[in-house]
């Protein structure tokens, strides 16, 4: 009976021990998360910066390319050719004031530069139609 006594009286030092052990443990694996988490938002907030720095570089080009007299006049150059060959295949179509039909010959452009010509109008017409709407808009 003393053997089973002394034998009880070990469980608390035992569990105690055991305990002891586990905050270690546990104390220990917090750490580790806390060293990844850390390194995580680290990385992640170089990312972030880095993107920033490329953003801002991509912008300062844009402003260069926009200042530039080719690059100024090439958008609208562009368009003025599309849309005046848009105008001849249309006008070229239509019997106004006496016109006969096909009588211009205008040819349709080939390929893809049919869809680039639509693009490239519908593109500055929805640009120029919703800065025409902010500005009537935002008075």
């Amino acid at each position: 009976m003393s053997l089973l006594f002394s034998l009880l009286g070990m469980i608390p030092g035992l569990a105690n021990g055991f305990l002891t052990w586990l905050n270690k443990k546990t104390d220990s694996d917090l750490e580790k998360y806390k060293t990844a988490v850390g390194s995580d938002t680290t990385l992640n907030v170089e990312d972030i910066r880095a993107k920033v720095e490329i953003a801002k570089m991509m912008n300062q080009q844009r402003s260069e390319d926009r200042e530039h007299w080719f690059t100024a006049w090439m958008v609208p150059a562009a368009f003025g050719v599309f849309l005046s060959h848009a105008a001849a295949v249309v006008f070229d179509s239509m019997p106004l004031l006496g016109h006969e039909i096909g009588t211009w010959h205008v040819a349709e452009l080939p390929g893809q530069y049919a869809s680039m010509q639509n693009n490239v109008i519908l593109t500055v017409c929805g640009i120029g139609g919703v800065s025409a709407f902010k500005k009537i808009f935002s008075r």
